[in-house]
């Protein structure tokens, strides 16, 4: 489906249309992606080298984390890096950014770029990332999203729904929330349909009835809370609202799961692999089930445990370097992701291929009653909030239906106080009187593919008919 004619800026001048500044530059962009996703790879590897150098160069002069973190490499902080400049660059992780704090961001962030956005990454307590955005990255985002609903012919007349996480209080069952739009850049662009949003804390009938009252043609959601959906509906014996296609986020999509939602939905699904810190980090192909990396916007490696590149169908270390972040650059940055590179795509696009992506699954949190739903651990800095101690790393794990262990990586234990303080604000946030222990360790295990998950379920699902223990 084409879009619609963009809005005009000239009166009288409707078509061809003549889009006002900030439209135009939405155009320009989809032009330039348009062209560069036929290119042959290795000219998309060599444009990110020279886009990289300009930040690598920026970073080592700007940035005190990367002057410490690239001490000695000075040959390769050039203008123009090759590859081998490019793999002596040591790889930067979510602890290093965490500790490093305000030595991260530019001092200097380049003042045609825009003024500086600081946002923290969505982790519960103690494993959120503050990162900067300056209106070009912002540009750039809407660009990818844009691109996104092209690949995939959307209807941008069309109702979108979103149930996704959002803090407590915020577009909450049963109204949600309303908007006359998609929200930028298909508002400024385009006549387009309107917008809702239920936050995911919902429980799956509210999320239900929502879906019949709003009934829209596209639905956004995590891919775990759409599967508990159907399973719901179906164990109710109801029908799922039509939707015209699914649009899946923030989680991993298996192939079994993917399966299960197109056939229980009836509608085909599009995923979409981002990351807050980056942004879009590839789309699915309109044409197959895999993804195309979004290679104008990020770079994206895949290494083995020993920094070695994964050739295609081996599964590794997801390595992400953002091409147009000068505020806080992310150069070499491990996400926690495994992922693997598929062949080159029969599409025709030269647009490198994650055949599989294995990042995060959140289980879903289970009631006495039967009932599920999706766990709410809280926000950032809550816990420093009630007892000034700073947590590096958090992690939920529900041992049965009463009793949650909370698992921290903290500069002290709580005191008994502290303990009875935090444990009430985990039972407002989780919605129900759990028992609260807590463990302190010096790092949290991984799961098997070294992946943190911040909330982890140990019990079986059993139908919410069931007598409550």
């Amino acid at each position: 489906m084409s879009p619609p004619t963009p809005f005009s800026g000239v009166p009288g001048c409707l078509f061809p249309s003549l889009p006002p500044n900030a439209n135009a530059l939405q155009l320009a962009l989809q032009f330039q992606l348009e062209q560069s996703q036929w290119w042959p790879t290795e000219r998309l590897r060599t444009e990110q080298l020279r886009q990289l150098g300009l930040i690598v160069r920026h970073a080592v002069a700007t940035s005190p984390f990367y002057r410490r973190h690239y001490a000695g490499l000075d040959g390769a902080a050039t203008t123009m890096l090759t590859e081998e400049d490019w793999a002596r660059l040591p790889i930067t992780t979510r602890s290093q950014l965490q500790e490093a704090g305000d030595s991260w961001p530019s001092t200097q962030p380049p003042k045609e770029h825009g003024p500086v956005a600081f946002s923290t990454t969505s982790g519960s307590t103690g494993r959120a990332v503050r990162f900067g955005r300056t209106n070009a990255t912002t540009v750039l985002w809407q660009a990818f999203a844009l691109r996104d609903h092209l690949w995939q012919k959307r209807d941008l007349g069309g109702k979108l729904s979103a149930i996704r996480w959002l803090p407590r209080g915020e577009a909450e069952a049963p109204a949600g929330r309303a908007a006359a739009s998609w929200g930028p850049p298909i508002a400024g662009l385009f006549p387009g349909g309107p917008f809702s949003i239920l936050n995911v804390v919902a429980t799956l009938p509210e999320q239900l009835a929502w879906l019949r009252k709003e009934k829209p043609d596209y639905l956004a959601s995590f891919p775990s809370n759409l599967k508990a959906l159907a399973e719901y509906a179906l164990r109710q014996g109801e029908r799922l609202p039509p939707i015209r296609s699914l649009r899946t986020i923030g989680e991993t999509v298996s192939p079994e799961t993917r399966r299960f939602l197109t056939e229980a939905w009836g509608s085909p699904l599009a995923d979409i692999y981002t990351c807050e810190e980056a942004g879009y980090l590839a789309l699915q192909c309109p044409g197959t089930d895999h993804y195309h990396v979004q290679s104008e916007n990020v770079r994206i490696e895949i290494i083995d445990d020993a920094g070695r590149p994964c050739p295609p169908g081996r599964s590794g270390r997801v390595i992400v370097s953002s091409l147009n972040n000068f505020a806080t650059p992310l150069l070499r940055y491990e996400i926690g992701d495994y992922a693997e590179f598929g062949e080159p795509c029969a599409c025709g696009r030269g647009l490198p291929v994650l055949r599989r992506i294995f990042g995060r699954r959140r289980n879903r949190l289970h009631l006495p009653s039967g009932e599920s739903v999706f766990p709410y651990l809280g926000e950032h800095g809550q816990i420093l909030q009630l007892t000034g101690i700073k947590v590096r790393e958090f992690q939920c794990i529900q041992h049965d239906l009463r009793r949650i262990e909370v698992k921290l990586v903290a500069d002290r234990a709580f005191t008994p106080e502290e303990a009875r303080k935090v444990a009430a604000k985990m039972r407002e946030n989780l919605g129900h009187p759990f028992e609260v222990d807590y463990t302190f360790h010096q790092a949290i295990e991984r799961g098997p593919r070294g992946k943190f998950e911040e909330f982890i379920s140990l019990v079986e699902p059993r139908p919410a008919s069931e007598d409550a223990p």
